[in-house]
């Protein structure tokens, strides 16, 4: 298993990379701690939804980007992978501009499955929204 520095490393290179999802909605890491994590996103108007709020699902995309990469510096990923299998999101107040931040943390980690949650906050520090997932961890092929 890689060190933790260099598990950290790869966690913001491969969601840093331009051609991902990620990238698409403008989010990034901002910081990485053992089972804990935070990403940002910065609000545009593409996140925005007919109503002039962020849509539901820029949120819950942030939401699950966050507990991934927490549950990402628990893991081995030279030999395992994660798949969400399933995500709840309470929205809590509406966001027109600003900036987002998540903050991920895994409440459990087992062999095959792990729980997580995320509380998002706008730009005042205003809890917008959170969430609670199920991930699968599988080995690599």
């Amino acid at each position: 298993m890689e060190d933790r520095e260099s598990r950290y490393e790869r966690i913001v290179r491969l969601r840093s990379d331009p051609s991902t999802y990620y990238a698409l909605l403008g989010m990034r890491v901002e910081g990485l701690e053992e089972g804990k994590s935070r990403l940002v996103l910065p609000v545009e108007k593409k996140h925005l939804n007919a109503g002039g709020v962020v849509h539901g699902g820029a949120l819950a995309s942030l939401a699950d980007a966050s507990i991934a990469a927490a549950l990402a510096t628990l893991m081995d990923l030279e030999r395992e992978g994660m798949i969400t299998v399933e995500m709840k999101i309470n929205y809590l107040a509406p966001v027109r501009d600003g900036q987002l931040s998540a903050e991920g943390k895994v409440i459990q980690k087992g062999r095959s499955i792990a729980v997580g949650e995320s509380c998002l906050y706008d730009s005042s520090g205003k809890l917008v929204a959170k969430a609670t997932a199920t991930f699968m961890i599988q080995p690599r092929s």
